[in-house]
């Protein structure tokens, strides 16, 4: 990505966050929503303007469907930034639009670990989507598909688990207050309150251990061949995507978030590695953080706890650390998949109707659900990475 300021009047904190690189499909919508790109506490002082060959610069998006023929065509995308004395910022991407690949009908497996992100459905969405452009063999594999289920027809499996962080995938495990009731014995009883019980019911249980460990002489050791025995028959899946971030920096306040992001990508560089161990030629893509949506949606659900602003900043830091983690790997399988540019801040978030205020007999359309995406942005979710994996098969020709 290449950024600068314009004439040094660049406001101290004000930052671009363009991806390198838009993966786009024939006949898929891609997006950069110029809210989600920009760092900044009030977006609404700034002005946008995209010089493109392709697409349309709406409002608040630059946003554009390739044809088939625009198969295999990359081209460069540029975005300035205006306050009233001009231009003050600028920054450059390029798309690319996925290839024809090789052997549409080959069979190919993807893992995705992730967190409640999965909620909005984008994981089956996806499943859609491969289908839909011929990819008749693409097979998601995971320990569920959702509540700890297998999957029904049309939905995709994964190792998606509400609250998990980086770190979650190499050390949580604990134990449902209603599974001490199965256990063999006492002493296996007293085992498992030392490791940590949750008063969770039972059908939550799927979501307080890590597929990635199990038990051995009473201690807590990785085990990812045993996961890949369990999803994909021990055979490591083509691709392996990392969908994760949100948990890892909601909390920091500005003087904590440069320690705390800085925690997070040792613990994102483990479980990179871990991983790598057991998956050597697999293609990893590790996904940006999207930013949530507006601030009834963080009142709704935290209160006081976290602003919508603060967690927009812990977000954007967290994005442009993963790029330099994964650029500081040196390996060329491990990539980014660009998220937070791609969906809609605010008609793909949950929304209630609701009384304007107690005094109020006005109903009003408010945000009721900071992080987590509507169906329809879980759509776009899949679609950003579904462009990304699309990309990747094209690159096999």
């Amino acid at each position: 990505m290449d950024h600068s300021a314009i004439n040094g009047a660049l406001p101290p904190f004000l930052k671009l966050a363009l991806p390198e690189i838009i993966y786009a499909v024939p006949g898929i919508e891609c997006n950069i929503y110029f809210e989600n790109v920009l760092d900044t506490a009030v977006y609404r002082n700034y002005a946008c303007e995209v010089r493109c060959d392709r697409g349309t610069q709406g409002e608040h998006r630059w946003f554009w469907t390739p044809e088939k023929s625009d198969a295999g065509a990359a081209f460069d995308l540029e975005l300035s930034i205006f306050n009233d004395y001009g231009k003050i910022l600028s920054g450059k991407c390029k798309v690319i639009v996925a290839a024809e690949p090789e052997d549409p009908a080959r069979r190919f497996t993807l893992s995705l670990l992730a967190d409640s992100g999965v909620g909005c459905r984008y994981p089956d969405h996806m499943l859609h989507v491969m289908k839909e452009c011929g990819f008749i063999n693409y097979t998601p594999v995971g320990s569920h598909s959702g509540q700890g289920k297998m999957a029904a027809p049309g939905e995709a499996m994964h190792d998606g688990y509400g609250g998990f962080s980086w770190k979650s995938f190499l050390n949580r495990w604990c134990y449902s207050a209603e599974e001490l009731p199965e256990v063999q014995n006492e002493a296996e009883a007293e085992q498992m309150r030392a490791l940590g019980i949750v008063d969770t019911p039972k059908s939550n249980a799927y979501r307080l251990r890590s597929p990635l460990l199990k038990l051995e002489e009473g201690k807590v050791v990785p085990d990812l061949p045993g996961w890949l025995q369990k999803i994909n028959g021990g055979i490591a899946p083509d691709y392996i995507v990392i969908q994760l971030g949100g948990n890892d920096i909601f909390m920091p306040r500005p003087e904590e978030l440069d320690d705390k992001v800085a925690q997070v990508m040792e613990n994102a560089r483990n479980l990179l590695a871990e991983v790598r161990k057991v998956a050597p030629h697999a293609v990893i893509g590790v996904t940006t953080c999207p930013l949530g949506c507006g601030q009834d949606g963080f009142g709704e659900n935290y209160n006081c706890l976290q602003s919508r602003y603060q967690y927009r900043r812990n977000a954007q830091c967290y994005n442009r650390m993963i790029v330099e983690l994964i650029r500081s790997l040196g390996d060329e399988r491990i990539t980014i998949v660009p998220l937070h540019q791609a969906i809609d801040p605010v008609d793909s978030y949950v929304t209630i109707e609701t009384q304007a205020h107690a005094r109020s007999s006005r109903q009003v359309i408010r945000f009721n659900n900071g992080l987590h995406p509507n169906r329809e942005g879980g759509c776009q979710l899949g679609d950003a990475i579904a462009g990304w994996l699309i990309c990747q098969e094209g690159k096999r020709v």
